[in-house]
């Protein structure tokens, strides 16, 4: 892992847009591209087999932490081909050695610091502000490029600080403890050239200081090992309802139908790459000519016992035609209890209504049967109290 720290550096419901539609859409090219490869294609919209947030809201929760993040994170870091220099520190030395530190990297694009990882107890984002604090005393044209990365400490076998190396890429050029003099270093090398393939080790030429912080990589893997996720999974299930996302209308108050044209206006022309043009500039087209909407959208909140059994009715009342079920609200005290007994009432999956269909629709009040009706998408409300 390498954490940088500078200065320390579905488908759209097949109509899309806003409903009811006026107009040139901004958007309309693109839709229309999209809307003509999938009346080509010729299945169902997509969004229609799964509720675009999840199959199901069970699954949602379920899906929160079914992958345990990998115990090895970290990714191997580029590393810069060209030959540069490499100062590995430690808050071991101290405000004053640092600064020292930081000041013979000012400035340069060519030298990098770098730290193991943190203190024990200690928090990423804490030593990155401690270091970025000490770094800002500098001017800030001359702070110096400062990483996290503990496979450079592995690579170059460094166990004390300061320490200073040459590099090229992932290879160790040179090296030398106790010094943090880059000049220096590079007259040392320039009097005793070593062979090309292996490290010039120098060995220790100043004072050195144990490695206060532990190795980012150990630390992420104990604790990501301590992590029950089953337990996390658990959890997740049980506060699902308490934090989902219900959206809720108003309870319709007397019988209505609306139609909504769905028909827009091309703003310019929709060309193929082949250079044909598919539809042209102020052309009207109805998205239902080319892709029929087969569903019946129930909507309904399943707080009612009333609204629940209208939906019951309306999606047994239909038959040659997918029903999808789609609730405003639920009893979040019960949760999964109330969840569960409504999809074995209704013998199908049930999903969240969503902010988009909601839009796309412009749903009212519930519930509210949506279906196509000719060329136009009909939405009718029902006053559930004039039917008991």
């Amino acid at each position: 892992m390498r954490c940088h720290f500078k200065p320390i550096a579905v488908t759209a419901i097949l109509i899309g847009g806003s409903v009811p539609m006026a107009g040139a859409d901004t958007d309309w090219l693109e839709r229309s591209k999209a809307l003509v490869q999938q009346a080509k294609q010729g299945p169902r919209p997509a969004w229609l087999d799964a509720n675009p947030h999840a199959a199901n809201a069970k699954t949602q929760a379920m899906e929160t932490l079914k992958h345990a993040p990998s115990p090895q994170p970290f990714t191997k870091p580029q590393r810069d081909q060209r030959r540069h220099y490499v100062l590995y520190a430690s808050t071991s030395l101290g405000r004053t050695g640092l600064l020292n530190l930081f000041e013979a990297a000012a400035g340069r694009d060519d030298v990098l610091v770098v730290f193991r990882g943190i203190r024990d107890g200690q928090r990423v984002q804490e030593f990155i502000r401690e270091i970025h604090g000490l770094a800002q005393t500098l001017d800030a044209q001359r702070v110096p490029s400062i990483e996290l990365d503990p496979t450079r400490f592995q690579n170059a076998h460094i166990q004390v600080v300061p320490s200073l190396t040459v590099e090229e890429g992932d290879r160790v050029v040179a090296k030398v403890e106790g010094v943090t003099d880059i000049g220096w270093l590079e007259a040392q090398l320039k009097s005793r050239p070593g062979p090309d393939d292996r490290v010039v080790d120098l060995g220790v030429h100043g004072d050195t200081q144990a490695i206060a912080e532990l190795d980012l990589i150990e630390v992420m893997k104990t604790r990501m090992a301590g992590i029950d996720w089953t337990a996390k999974k658990r959890e997740a299930q049980a506060h699902f309802w308490q934090k989902a996302e219900l959206l809720p209308l108003s309870a319709a108050r007397q019988d209505r139908e609306r139609l909504i044209d769905i028909t827009v206006t091309a703003p310019r022309d929709v060309v193929t790459p082949a250079g044909q043009i598919i539809v042209r500039q102020g052309q009207r087209i109805n998205p239902l000519s080319q892709l029929p909407f087969t569903q019946r959208l129930v909507v309904f909140d399943a707080t009612q016992s009333d609204q629940v059994a209208a939906a019951e009715r309306e999606g047994k009342a239909v038959t040659g035609r997918p029903v999808t079920y789609l609730i405003t609200g639920l009893e979040r005290d019960k949760g999964w209890q109330a969840f569960n007994a409504l999809e074995e009432r209704l013998g199908q999956p049930v999903f969240l209504l969503t902010a988009d269909v909601r839009q796309r629709f412009n749903l009212e009040a519930v519930p509210s049967v949506v279906e196509q009706d000719g060329t136009r998408i009909k939405v009718r409300e029902i006053a559930v109290s004039a039917h008991d």
